[in-house]
């Protein structure tokens, strides 16, 4: 699965997900809210289901979006 993010406003947005209740840390970050894109790839070995929270420091004004898509497997 892909995860994207993007935020404006200035401050900086710290990200974390889970995956059927348990943390990912390999797919953390800290996203500056400048408008720019963060992609991440979140490996699912099992069905289940995924969240994601985001902890905002500095100025608060601005806005996001996120999106998020399964990657489709290229079968030869």
């Amino acid at each position: 699965m892909t995860f994207a993010f993007a935020c404006t406003g200035g401050g900086k947005v710290a990200l974390a997900f889970t995956v059927a209740g348990k943390d990912v840390p390999s797919a953390t970050g800290t996203q500056v809210c400048d408008g720019s894109v963060f992609q991440q790839s979140i490996e699912l070995p099992e069905p289940g289901s995924v969240g994601f929270t985001g902890v905002v420091s500095g100025t608060e004004n601005g806005g996001y979006a996120y999106a998020y898509y399964p990657e489709k497997e290229q079968l030869p």
